[in-house]
């Protein structure tokens, strides 16, 4: 069997002014993609689904995979290049011999200039250039379910798990779908019901109630006869889009498209029963208490490391990383950080001019900088500062991004040259740091990442200004359907 693979995933937060182009992404051609220990990453949804169908026997025909950090929307001009770039590929293998299926790893959530949702798009163009041959996606939770998708995709599944462990399992489920309807001859279909909700991300953590409970509700549907996947997407709350909301997804064959019907409804039903119970479950504040508490517990407690989460401006949930609100708090209170038996750690800042003025002055030198408030100018505002440049890192990661260590008083600042996550469990090595060592970390995080909850004494969340701002009822929607819970009344 031939399948045709690849895919684009980016998350585009549409209240940050950063466009997401060609630099910001990783982009792997053809044979490329099968080397899945270099340019798919062991645990992606790209890497299960090679892994499956190479056990399978497969003929992979492997197109285009691209991926960026969460950022602003995408450009135009990348996304119709890499869109020209795929169809172009699936066009020379089918030349080359029939296609029997498509399986590919998606986000969900991607936004591009002038266009909208992009992934219904590009599996619309497939779908022409491909009519009648199976089609399976694997999708991240996150993901924003529009009719150009469901119309032109046979088979869905999407992560179960945030913070997101699951993927290369969700993409050997995808790949697992196409080969049984392959194998057996049955078509497959999905039923789609709309919840009419956002959720904050760190409300919905699969480990804690209410996801717990709901998720399981999937895997039940799933070990049902013929039901291929069940899926809760909760859409991107940080995305001003008509299509936005959370779906309810169950893919099966065509002899159980009755039950699917009836299990979406009941998932869809249950889910919004439970709306009410979807809250933080860190302790959480507004930034100036969030530093007061994270102060409290390092001084009064004695608990080290204490650890808070910039959750406004989370460059992993699609913000600049340059707002500066917490960092604001904290300048405010810098008698109190002097106090600190340890300097307070800041991962960090995504400040281009600021990693060049350090680079320039060297290793060991003073750099008169200002950090911040490049991007965005709402929530951010660039503060002068003259840091002692404690370490320099070129090259860093798969985005290439230039990455500084420096100090200004009782502060240690991580800064990179480009838009990347601050919660990579490599980062802080990359710099011979180790944020066990320092009593308070601030990390421009939602939840905490496992890196760093393995090690909290303390987590704290600041529900801070920026893009991320996990209080979705202050963010300026104009495009989404209302009403929209919790937007607007839940009756």
């Amino acid at each position: 069997m031939r399948i045709l693979v690849g895919g684009i995933n980016h998350e585009s937060n549409t209240f940050n002014p950063i466009i997401t182009g060609a630099e910001d992404f990783v982009v792997f051609y053809g044979e490329d993609i099968l080397d899945t220990s270099k340019n798919t990453a062991h645990d992606s949804a790209a890497a299960g689904i090679i892994r499956a169908l190479k056990k399978a026997g497969c003929a992979i025909v492997p197109a285009v995979l691209a991926r960026a950090v969460p950022n602003g929307v995408v450009s135009a001009s990348f996304y119709h290049g890499y869109k020209t770039d795929f169809l172009r590929r699936a066009q020379a293998a089918l030349e080359s011999g029939p296609l029997d299926g498509v399986c590919l790893a998606l986000h969900g959530s991607m936004k591009v200039e002038g266009l909208g949702c992009a992934e219904g798009d590009l599996t619309g163009a497939l779908r022409e250039l491909l009519p009648g041959i199976p089609f399976t996606v694997a999708l991240d939770m996150h993901a924003t379910i529009t009719p150009a998708l469901l119309n032109t995709v046979n088979g869905f599944v999407g992560y179960k798990t945030a913070p997101h462990v699951d993927c290369a399992e969700t993409g050997e489920h995808a790949a697992a779908m196409l080969l049984d309807t392959l194998a057996t001859g049955k078509k497959l279909s999905t039923a789609y019901r709309r919840v009419p909700m956002l959720i904050a991300g760190e409300k919905s953590e699969s480990e804690a109630e209410p996801m717990r409970s709901l998720i399981m509700r999937c895997r039940e549907a799933e070990t049902r006869p013929s039901i291929a996947a069940a899926s809760f997407l909760l859409g991107f709350p940080w995305a001003d889009d008509e299509h936005n909301a959370v779906s309810v997804l169950v893919s099966a064959f065509d002899d159980a498209k009755d039950v699917a019907e009836a299990i979406a409804g009941e998932l869809a039903d249950v889910f919004w029963a439970r709306r009410g119970d979807f809250v933080f479950r860190t302790e959480h504040y507004d930034s100036a208490d969030a530093v007061s508490a994270a102060y409290h517990a390092v001084l009064e407690e004695n608990k080290r490391p204490v650890f808070i989460s910039d959750s406004g401006d989370n460059p992993t949930a699609g913000a600049a990383g340059d707002a500066t609100d917490v960092l604001e708090k904290i300048l405010a209170t810098i008698d109190t950080v002097e106090k600190l038996p340890t300097p307070l750690l800041y991962s960090g800042f995504y400040d281009a001019p600021a990693v060049a003025a350090c680079i320039k002055a060297g290793t060991g030198a003073r750099a008169d900088i200002t950090l911040g408030g490049n991007w965005d100018t709402v929530n951010g505002k660039k503060i002068p500062l003259g840091v002692d440049v404690l370490r320099i890192v070129k090259g860093y990661g798969p985005y290439q991004s230039d990455v500084v260590f420096a100090a200004w008083r009782n502060i240690r600042f991580v800064i990179t040259s480009k838009h990347i996550g601050f919660g990579d469990e490599n980062l802080l090595p990359a710099l011979g740091v180790n944020a066990a060592d320092y009593c308070l970390v601030v990390v421009k995080l939602g939840y905490l990442e496992p890196c760093f909850r393995r090690i909290a004494a303390r987590a704290v969340m600041a529900t801070s200004k920026g893009c991320s701002n996990e209080v979705l009822e202050t963010l300026p929607y104009r495009k989404v359907q209302r009403p929209l819970y919790p937007l607007d009344d839940a009756d």
